[in-house]
């Protein structure tokens, strides 16, 4: 069960033909119900886009953050993944506090926290 992100790094490259490659690399504190065990889990997005953080005090999560791949749509897009937290109703279609797109992810790391 995810508990909450604990960190966030989001970064902007630009390379010599100045071309942008941004990416947010989000840092979740996760709990294994059965053995009590707490992990940081790293999980990095590429190519972010229309990235939205609201005010808040700490990033608490209902279960996980929810990802929509548009790609099951039929559309053809660069930003392939529409990802946020839940509105706090229960129908996965709002956020609360973080949205935004993204075209790939890659699990980054996992330790013991």
């Amino acid at each position: 069960m995810f508990k909450e992100i604990v960190g966030i790094d989001y970064t902007v490259d630009i390379d010599f033909e100045d071309n942008y490659t941004t990416s947010l690399t989000l840092s979740f504190l996760v709990l294994v119900i059965e053995t009590g065990h707490r992990f940081k889990m790293k999980i990095r997005y590429l190519n972010v886009s229309d990235f939205s953080v609201r005010k808040m005090t700490n990033l608490y999560l209902t279960r996980s953050l929810i990802i929509h791949d548009r790609k099951e749509l039929g559309w053809e897009m660069n930003q392939r993944y529409h990802v946020h937290d839940d509105s706090g109703y229960g129908e996965n279609d709002g956020y609360n506090f973080i949205e935004f797109y993204c075209s790939s992810m890659e699990a980054v790391s996992l330790e013991e926290f």
